[in-house]
């Protein structure tokens, strides 16, 4: 399954960065493929370790000199050939990694040994290994990503769900319509709703997607929903206090109900009667930080001037603000939780619920804020997109109606070039409405 993020990995092998790639990202969505994936495209020999699963990975980088650290690593996979022997026996190396150009050496769970993380970047400068990736579930210090070639990796968007499917000719085509605003031929509009339908049920988890290529039917796909989900709750137990473990498997059990009402801002009484923003910011913060969870924060009508200030001072942090939605990070999985919670068919609550969150996890994966806007009046734009020089009021819709006040009243407050409203209906755009259907919104 081809994934976006290994064209900026091959960027990275094709120029003199010399940094190491650090790739981030919760657990399952696929970074070591990802790193396994380019390896074997571009190096003859792959040398891996796992500090999660082989402890004794740990011993080799507990020498304070990085060239030590890499003698240890070059006796640990057995490259410490000498000159002479090379000379005698060329055989030596016949089964063994090669060269340098050859090598590319992936540290798995990096976060699991402090000391490899503080020698990663002086490890590259030994010379021993041309090019070195890192890998880690856990969240990473933002002061620190400057040392490495960050990579962060979500879960699968629609376009690479549509690759995996063996449908990537859908992908040119929709890029194509994105740009130029002409509707797509109905009888293809109406397919590619009816496979962002199955996308909405199976995710963009890898092992989900390939488990639906294999049997093609959905029969599996919500039990390996719970099977991850669990996966998760054991890992954040793993990583975290018992208290903030407990306190994260509640946040995260709650986000059906809390996505499923008509005003979907985070409700802490949800979670528990007698439950506060100060018991559980912490738990919030961190789920956010892990990948699971998607915070969306509001903007405030007189922060809507002085917006890119406003979103720098606020620094989008959970423990900061008390008016904020929550989504889940994989869209899979959160249908799973609102069919096992409510059942089919969805209401027009949860409908929207599932759809919103989609955009979310599409915002996130292209960097975008995730904020949302209310006025005093009632008046709500789902996400704000926030460009370099212009804001884009986005609205998300259930179906065709996409007939809203909203952008009017916003438009009152603050100028923009045109607002953005995705929904089933074609690609258009007219009154200054770009109208895009659901399976574009990958090209925001």
């Amino acid at each position: 399954m081809k994934r976006r993020a290994i064209d900026r990995l091959i960027k990275w092998n094709l120029t003199s960065d010399v940094r190491p790639v650090l790739i981030t990202g919760a657990k399952g969505v696929g970074k070591t493929y990802l790193a396994y994936d380019f390896a074997k495209a571009f190096f003859k020999h792959i040398l891996y370790l796992n500090f999660e699963q082989d402890p004794l990975a740990n011993d080799l980088f507990q020498a304070k000199d990085p060239y030590m650290i890499s003698n240890s690593l070059l006796k640990h996979f057995k490259l410490d050939i000498d000159t002479d022997e090379r000379i005698l026996n060329p055989e030596a190396l016949k089964d063994g990694p090669g060269p340098v150009e050859d090598r590319i050496l992936i540290l798995d769970e990096i976060s699991c040994c402090p000391e490899a993380l503080i020698f990663l970047t002086a490890l590259q400068y030994t010379g021993e290994f041309r090019k070195i990736i890192a890998i880690s579930s856990r969240p990473m210090n933002p002061d620190e990503l400057a040392l490495y070639y960050h990579i962060p990796i979500f879960p699968m968007q629609f376009d690479e769900f549509l690759v995996a499917l063996s449908k990537d000719w859908y992908v040119d085509t929709i890029i194509t319509h994105f740009e130029t605003n002409k509707k797509i031929p109905d009888i293809v509009h109406k397919e590619l709703l009816a496979i962002h339908k199955l996308y909405l049920q199976v995710g963009g988890m890898p092992a989900i997607i390939n488990e639906y290529l294999s049997f093609n039917n959905l029969y599996n796909i919500a039990e390996l929903h719970s099977h991850i989900m669990g996966t998760h709750r054991h890992y954040q137990g793993h990583i975290n206090s018992d208290s903030d473990a407990l306190k994260m498997s509640q946040v995260l059990a709650s986000l059906p109900m809390q996505l499923s009402k008509s005003n979907k801002k985070f409700q802490y009484r949800l979670i528990r009667k007698g439950t506060t923003h100060a018991m559980y910011k912490d738990a919030i913060q961190k789920l956010s930080d892990q990948n699971y969870v998607i915070p969306s924060f509001k903007i405030a009508s007189e922060e809507l001037i002085n917006l890119y200030s406003a979103i720098d001072d606020k620094k989008l942090n959970v423990n900061d603000m008390t008016s904020f939605k929550l989504y889940l990070s994989d869209i899979g999985m959160l249908h799973t939780q609102l069919y096992s919670s409510l059942s089919l068919p969805f209401n027009k609550e949860t409908t929207k619920a599932l759809l919103e969150n989609y955009i979310a996890i599409n915002l996130q994966s292209k960097g975008y804020p995730i904020i949302f806007w209310e006025s005093d009046s009632m008046a709500k734009i789902d996400f704000l997109l926030v460009g370099d020089k212009e804001l884009i009021p986005l609205e998300v819709f259930c179906d065709k109606n996409t007939r809203s006040k909203s952008t009017s009243v916003l438009k009152q407050k603050i100028d923009f070039p045109y607002s953005i409203k995705i929904s089933s209906k074609n690609f258009d755009y007219s009154n200054g409405v770009k109208y895009v259907p659901y399976y574009a919104a990958f090209c925001l």
